[in-house]
């Protein structure tokens, strides 16, 4: 009975009240990625709070003892609200609920699979989160967020290998004194 008139649609939730507010940063750039060029980073995805979890959680409860669509297109909003969360359980329990939710065949994959993607994002597992996303956009050239996403994984990956350059040739500089004194004893 996914037509009645009593069942609230997800747009009923207030998201601007309960997602907070990115802070201005001194250049007064664009804030996500909404309109043309605006350069919006996926580092700065949007953060839920405990508050619209809880609600989301409660919708999928309720839905869920009903069944059908209505249930899985709570269980939806719960893994969105999820890997949206600042709490790595959270992040954990919402892409283990997507990666789920992809064999239940009642669900639109490509959403289910960015919200992995996301996930995987926020746990800092960029290679696995631009490995899906790599699937993805074979299937679905023309899907901006997870292009995006893509990019800021690409951008993460990089600076993690300079990171790590950078560090290993510390290592070595600091073996090489070490070799260099003890070969003056």
């Amino acid at each position: 009975m996914s037509g009645s008139p009593h069942s609230a649609p997800f747009v009923s939730l207030d998201l601007k009240k309960l997602l907070p507010r990115k802070k201005a940063s001194g250049g007064g750039g664009s804030e996500g990625g909404s309109g043309r060029g605006g350069g919006g980073k996926m580092s700065e995805l949007p953060f839920t709070e405990r508050e619209l979890i809880q609600q989301c959680q409660r919708e999928y409860e309720t839905a869920a003892a009903h069944g059908g669509q209505e249930a899985l297109d709570a269980c939806f909003r719960l893994s969105w609200a999820l890997v949206h969360s600042r709490e790595p359980a959270d992040v954990q329990r919402g892409i283990e609920l997507a990666e789920a939710l992809t064999d239940s065949g009642g669900l639109e994959q490509r959403d289910l699979l960015y919200l992995v993607a996301v996930g995987k994002f926020r746990q800092r597992k960029y290679i696995e989160a631009r490995k899906t996303l790599k699937g993805l956009m074979q299937v679905h050239p023309e899907f901006r967020q997870a292009e995006t996403l893509l990019e800021a994984c690409e951008h993460e990956i990089v600076k993690d290998g300079l990171v790590g350059v950078g560090a290993g040739a510390a290592i070595a500089a600091v073996a090489a004194i070490a070799i260099a004194a003890l070969s003056r004893r």
